[in-house]
């Protein structure tokens, strides 16, 4: 029996254990700190050169119910600085907190998705895009460097740093990162976009994502633009980036709120469109853009070389079947096949674009950039996309559309009737031979497309569903944008000095540097397609097909899922504090059958 108490009391003890505390956070002051307090009583947190900016420590006699706030500390341990607001654990069974930023109140954010509208398949796994938390990046290299990069934008300079990834159950370390400014008209503006690179060849990765951009957002006040397109594309099924949220830090500098994406690489083809699947031998992929208003990415025939083509327009990502020495080749037979066809005589038109091109997947691509107004991607502008030759799709492969950078949208740069039809979207002057032949000038095309708006519009583009999920996103990156909003740019160039006022007035008005704002322009483009279709938008919101599956990944995304509100993953010492109350249960149990 006083084995049994024993083993008893041991358990309780564990079950009780002290919770430890870890918060996220930057002193404002030399050798300043971080602690926790609990009824008035502060416990300092510490750090080290393997964990900062996250300051962790257990506090003596806590339980799961404890109440806290996190407090900034002064070289001597005074207080400065106290969170507005107490703090409370996930889950009764927790013996640690997450890891939680100083003054941010929520970690796990509950976000209203958008309908699925069709059937894709899931990326592979990866804990690199938790779209429900807002993680933290913390960056450090020479001074020098980073001074240097930042003020010549447009050399690239690589500067190799130690990268460090920090969400609510992960802080993930990698050295010798390459770290550049991204993007081309990005570059006129103060506040950069920037790319990183993990080197695969010597063992860096990043959860099987290596190559990523951080998006600055820096062209429009809401920073949920291209967050609310890449939703839109997975809701309509096709291969796109991730994205989410993270706060930038370089050298302890706050750098503000960024949008993490996918750089569209080798590795993006194996883990997105492959779905991880290591046996495929990716195809061509060709990045195209427009250096100029006269010189687009049109997809028109202009001769049999590369030479006949601007090399800043079509640059290989991946020479697939090609030779080095020509590596459009195979893009050039499409774009003859494309001159070659003639939508009044080509027999057949349907089977002779099946058979060289992912139609469907090209044409929800082409509503969505009529539905939320992309003026500098393809159909407007001839940019901002990736072609890609996938063996998987048909006998020999076929050609597969892959748009990027979506920040001009939604009335973000040039102006756009959102209540005109899509057949007077775009003059095609000069041409975008893809568009005009094929959704204006083919028949059964056409009314394919059609029906792709029809089918969009009746469950993820129209207001009820849009609205909530905007609502959601402008909820959870509200206190990071006003924070983003007050700080210091790096680089020379415009700095538009967008306020929380325009971040909030922007959802329903048109603001300064807009021509549109986003919940009337879904509204005019859901009610005015309809009308020109001639179909009535149902109501409510509910998918249109089933979620997608999850992807393959191995240990990747073993910090669980994102469940939003306050619901977090389990640490695995939350689930032996479990294990441990199911013991005390037994034991108890075997002890009153004993008495």
């Amino acid at each position: 029996m006083v084995r049994f108490l024993v083993g008893l009391a041991a358990l309780a003890s564990f079950a009780l254990a002290d919770i430890t505390f870890n918060c996220i956070g930057y002193p404002s002051t030399a050798n300043g700190a971080f602690g926790v307090s609990i009824n008035g009583a502060i416990t300092k947190l510490a750090t080290s050169d393997a964990s900062f900016p996250v300051w962790s420590g257990a506090v003596p006699g806590t339980t799961s119910a404890v109440v806290y706030s996190y407090v900034e500390l002064d070289a001597t341990g005074a207080a400065l600085k106290t969170e507005s607001f107490q703090r409370k654990l996930n889950q009764t069974t927790d013996i640690s907190t997450d890891n939680e930023f100083f003054e941010r109140p929520i970690t796990h954010h509950e976000l209203t998705r958008l309908p699925y509208t069709y059937l894709a398949t899931y990326p592979s796994k990866s804990k690199a895009f938790k779209e429900e938390q807002i993680a933290t990046l913390h960056i450090t290299a020479p001074a020098a460097a980073i001074a240097d990069m930042n003020s010549k934008p447009e050399a690239e300079t690589d500067v190799r740093v130690t990268f460090r990834f920090i969400n609510a159950n992960t802080i993930y370390t990698q050295t010798n990162i390459s770290f550049k400014t991204s993007g081309k008209s990005s570059k006129e503006y103060a506040k950069q976009s920037y790319k990183l690179k993990f080197d695969t060849d010597f063992n860096q990765t990043f959860f099987s994502r290596p190559n990523l951009k951080l998006r600055s957002m820096a062209t429009e006040p809401t920073y949920i633009r291209e967050k609310l397109y890449i939703d839109m594309l997975n809701s309509v099924g096709v291969p796109t980036q991730q994205g989410s949220y993270v706060r930038l830090f370089v050298n302890n500098e706050p750098y503000g709120l960024f949008l993490m994406v996918d750089d569209i690489k080798k590795s993006f083809l194996k883990q997105t469109v492959h779905n991880g699947d290591n046996a495929v031998i990716p195809g061509s992929l060709i990045q195209s853009n427009a250096p100029s208003l006269d010189v687009q990415a049109d997809l028109v025939y202009k001769g049999p070389t590369g030479a006949s083509y601007n090399s800043d327009v079509y640059i290989s990502q991946n020479l697939g079947n090609n030779v080095a020495t020509e590596p459009l080749a195979q893009l050039i037979a499409f774009m003859l096949d494309l001159q070659n066809y003639n939508p009044a005589t080509t027999p057949d038109p349907v089977a002779y674009w099946n058979a060289r091109l992912d139609v469907d997947g090209f044409l929800r691509n082409m509503a969505l950039e009529y539905l939320m107004g992309a003026f500098d991607n393809y159909w407007m502008a001839g940019s901002n996309f990736f072609i890609y030759l996938n063996p998987k799709l048909g006998g020999t492969g076929k050609w597969q559309w892959i748009p990027t950078d979506f920040d001009g949208t939604f009335g973000n740069g040039a102006t756009v009737d959102t209540k005109a039809s899509y057949k007077t979207l775009f003059n095609f002057q000069p041409d975008h031979p893809l568009v005009s032949k094929l959704i204006i000038n083919t028949p059964l095309i056409n009314t394919q497309f059609q029906q792709i708006l029809k089918e969009i519009v009746s469950t993820a583009f129209k207001p009820e569903a849009m609205n909530a999920r905007m609502d959601s996103l402008h909820k959870m990156i509200s206190l990071d944008a006003q924070w983003d909003f007050t700080l210091p740019r790096k680089s020379p160039g415009k700095d538009l000095k967008f306020t929380f006022e325009e971040f909030n007035g922007n959802l329903d008005n048109i603001t300064r540097e807009m021509s549109g704002a986003l919940k009337p322009w879904v509204q005019d483009r859901a009610t005015s397609i309809a009308a020109e279709l001639a179909f009535t938008i149902p109501a409510g919101v509910a998918d249109r097909v089933a979620p997608p599956p999850r992807g393959k990944g191995k240990g990747d995304d073993d910090d669980g899922s994102d469940k939003g509100g306050n619901a977090s993953a389990n640490s695995g010492a939350g689930s032996l504090v479990a294990t441990g109350l199911a013991a005390i249960t037994v034991l108890a149990s075997m002890m009153m059958t004993l008495a």
